[in-house]
């Protein structure tokens, strides 16, 4: 986000959902989730989302919708495991050299992609280039940008060289998704591929239909290189507004969604939900934050974004919009993870230290109107957010 510094971070708890089955299921059966058995396939799992994907090329689209339907189609090269360690997806292994600035990728030999054809290094080569590209709109090029060299070795070991070691290298190759050569080839530009709205992975799913307005429906990739997905349909409908979201829940529409902190403590609890649904809440990556537009004359100046953070009432923010379902925090990095500080500290709220501060900047009640003001000009300024996001909106 270029121009932009993020700051009154709240990390937001998740609060979820998903349905169990009906009332007789739930108290005269026992499940068990062992290991062991014959995996069932088939069926379909329905969500919701309160906006529709826009574009289906990952590095190109710019909002969640968007990333969690092309999470499903295409693989990077790495991934996180379920304890945020890197593991190998297209790669079976790597190895990091020459003092940590070269990384060295080996391939698994038997993925394809949709349409049968081999994926090897020439793919990721190719999407390398393309994320690179000066003419590519995409805000995710900056940690590719710092490779000096991007080299195949062999039609299945592919290779980058840095300048100087480069901390997040390796695991920025988590957030490449390879798309096909064959096809990029096809298209002299790329912010116009065909791949926009119509993808061709080598991921657990494959698009089946897609209405930017109304749903996504995904279907098993049954040569998926991993295995089949137990799971054969993932439907998504597009509903904007989370209350109408529970209620397709409550009627047996969706299987699972994201609760409203209100819905989760106050309209989950009764004994017709807990027979049907499991909920759960835990810490997620998600968090609300306020950006100043650096280009703005008022925000370039650090006294005044210094004191607009002692100004923001995080711990109130957290109590009032989340009902405490939350953690104020000072970076966008979720506590408990490696990349977290735990040495930094939220601003605290103190509205005197903000009048202070506001006024060393040269703004103030010049002329008594209960406006601060610098030549002649009010200190105010607009907050936009997107519509349906209510937790944003109160937030603002």
């Amino acid at each position: 986000m270029n121009y932009f510094i993020k700051f009154s971070l709240v990390l937001i708890a998740t609060l979820a959902i998903s349905s169990c089955g009906n009332e007789k299921d739930k108290t005269s059966t026992t499940i068990s989730y062992a290991k062991t058995g014959t995996p069932a396939y088939g069926d379909m799992i329905v969500q919701a989302n309160i906006a529709g994907a826009t574009n289906l090329v990952p590095w190109l689209a710019g909002e969640s919708a968007s990333s969690e339907v092309t999470g499903h189609i295409y693989n990077s090269l790495l991934r996180y495991d379920a304890n945020l360690s890197l593991e190998g997806e297209l790669a079976k292994n790597w190895k990091v050299t020459e003092n940590g600035k070269k990384i060295t990728f080996h391939l698994h030999q038997n993925i394809k992609w949709e349409d049968g054809k081999l994926l090897t290094a020439h793919d990721v080569m190719a999407s390398f280039n393309a994320i690179t590209n000066p003419i590519t709109r995409t805000p995710y090029a900056g940690d590719y940008l710092l490779v000096e060299q991007a080299k195949i070795e062999d039609d299945y070991t592919f290779s980058v060289t840095y300048k100087e070691p480069f901390s997040p290298a390796l695991s920025s190759w988590a957030g490449l998704a390879i798309l096909p050569k064959h096809i990029l080839d096809l298209d002299e530009d790329i912010n116009e591929t065909r791949l926009k709205t119509k993808p061709m992975g080598s991921g657990p799913y494959i698009l089946k239909k897609w209405n930017p307005m109304q749903e996504v429906v995904l279907r098993a990739n049954p040569n998926y290189f991993e295995g089949r997905p137990n799971i054969e349909y993932i439907r998504t409908r597009v509903i904007p507004d989370l209350d109408t979201q529970f209620l397709e829940l409550k009627s047996g529409r969706l299987d699972s969604m994201n609760l409203k902190p209100v819905q989760f403590t106050r309209l989950t609890n009764k004994q017709e939900f807990t027979n049907k649904f499991d909920k759960y809440s835990y810490l997620g990556f998600g968090y609300t934050y306020m950006g100043f537009n650096l280009k703005n004359p008022m925000f370039a100046d650090k006294l005044v974004r210094q004191a607009l953070s002692y100004a923001t009432p995080r711990q109130q923010l957290v109590d009032g919009v989340l009902m405490g379902k939350g953690q104020a925090i000072a970076s966008i990095f979720k506590p408990e993870t490696w990349a977290h500080n735990k040495n930094l500290k939220p601003y605290e709220y103190n509205l005197q230290k903000a009048k202070e501060l506001l006024k060393q900047a040269g703004w103030e009640d010049s002329d008594k109107d209960g406006i601060l003001d610098k030549e002649g000009k009010p200190f105010k300024f607009t907050l936009i957010t997107n519509q349906g996001n209510d937790q944003r909106i109160k937030t603002a």
